[in-house]
């Protein structure tokens, strides 16, 4: 068996080095031949195939340069190359992929059986990461202009077609501005406490008709089920806790029931889970129960699996693995955050994206961030009662902005806000939030 890996190995080196163009189609690194010397020969290929140079001697130069060894197999190798169909070059390096993927994992899980043998626990989730990522070393990065441009067209015809990839937020008037929670996208949306966070979350994700996954390290599972049963039946919190509900109210609350089992979400409820936890858990989700958007309530509850890092360092790092998950999975994270003090000392209490507790590390990494805020919260005069403002500071994909819902207070239900005419001091304004879809700062 090895000396037929071998000798596979040895038949598509020797083939990339008389068809320079077959390096396009190969995704093999040099990581993934058995031998050293084999692994020596590809870097000296994509070496030469860089400076456009790829031919039997400039990679025997190559190799004598690097190495200083004068005897080695390159031309033997480049001569037998020669009679490798293409046909048989892609089986030899989808067979060359299978076997590096299979000693990966072999080499993964032995280190992780040593380490469990002398008592050594910590590096089973590292253990877990590190072979669900595997299969992701081929993955293609390298893309044209070309390939992009036809890409994006087929986007705008999926989106005008009305099979956008996108999921609805749930809201109108955010998707209208917005167009909904998008793949690969990192959305943080701070607010104070009591402002409503983890109800926009829960009234979002029961009305996004996807199928959801939902982090939650502040709330148990049961605290998540009753809040979303009682915010999709209309149902009071207080009156369900005081078992103190109508016959309407207990008719509606079996609808619900019915309908949040039925929508085959996942809940994950560890008390301040590792970010380790959180791909671990995600990458499951999506891969074995096709989850297609992540929630997380909320981002500084989430905690490091190396203790020793200060608490930025390991902020930092949470909100780039965060980015990286919603890029690596192709799926919107969308990650509540806390909002510091400083915001209540202002006369206007409207948080800033500046006022997110450990901000830099989320600034940085997020494609959106919005604020929520409650006017009725601070002001018990403010003609702004039952409404929750959705203030939107940073935007990668458009404009900024202001966002108007509603409010019920009694069953924490958000919904879309109507009556725009009579939130505007001019006509202008009102136009203005016509054309973009935002209301003026």
């Amino acid at each position: 068996m090895i000396e037929d890996i071998l000798e596979q190995e040895a038949l598509l080196i020797g083939s990339l080095m008389q068809n320079s163009e077959r390096i396009d189609i190969c995704d093999l690194t040099p990581e993934d031949f058995s031998s050293v010397e084999h692994r020596q020969y590809m870097e000296c290929i994509n070496e030469c195939a860089a400076q456009q140079n790829l031919n039997p001697f400039a990679v025997k130069e190559s190799f004598i340069n690097e190495t200083g060894v004068r005897d080695n197999l390159l031309l033997d190798y480049a001569t037998r190359g020669l009679h490798v169909t293409e046909y048989q070059f892609k089986q030899y390096a989808e067979r060359i992929k299978r076997e590096s993927l299979k000693n990966k994992a072999l080499s993964i899980t032995s280190e992780l059986i040593e380490n469990l043998n002398t008592g050594k626990t910590d590096f089973i989730g590292a253990a877990i990461s590190k072979l669900m990522n595997i299969d992701k070393s081929g993955a293609k990065y390298d893309h044209s202009f070309a390939d992009v441009a036809d890409v994006a067209l087929a986007s705008l015809e999926r989106i005008y077609s009305g099979k956008s990839d996108s999921i609805k937020t749930g809201f109108k008037d955010i998707d209208n501005c917005i167009g909904g929670w998008h793949n690969s996208d990192l959305i943080i949306i701070p607010a104070r406490p009591a402002m409503g966070k983890t109800a926009f979350m829960v009234n979002s994700f029961l009305k996004c008709d996807a199928k959801v996954g939902v982090i939650s390290g502040e709330q148990g599972h049961e605290q998540i089920g009753v809040r979303s049963i009682c915010i999709d039946g209309g149902i009071s919190h207080q009156n369900f806790r005081r078992a103190q509900l109508s016959d309407d109210e207990h008719k509606r609350l079996e609808v619900a029931s019915k309908e949040f089992s039925l929508a085959n979400g996942r809940i994950y409820d560890k008390p301040a889970p590792t970010i380790l936890d959180v791909e671990k858990i995600a990458r499951q989700w999506v891969h074995k129960r096709g989850v297609q958007i992540l929630f997380i309530d909320y981002a500084q509850r989430l905690d490091h699996e190396n203790k020793k890092l200060s608490r930025l360092d390991k902020m930092s790092d949470i909100a780039m693995r965060l980015k990286e998950l919603a890029r690596t999975l192709n799926i919107p994270v969308i990650a509540l955050a806390q909002v510091n003090r400083n915001c209540e000392q202002r006369p206007d209490k409207r948080p800033m994206m500046s006022d997110i507790a450990d901000a830099s590390a989320f600034e940085k990494e997020a494609d959106i961030i919005f604020t929520l805020y409650r006017d009725e919260v601070y002001n018990e005069d403010t003609t702004d009662k039952g409404i929750i403002e959705a203030n939107f500071e940073k935007n990668r994909h458009g404009s900024t902005g202001r966002v108007k819902l509603s409010w019920k207070g009694q069953t924490m239900q958000v919904g879309d806000f109507t009556g725009y005419e009579q939130s505007y001091e001019s006509k202008d304004d009102y136009v203005a939030y016509q054309s973009d879809g935002f209301l003026p700062q």
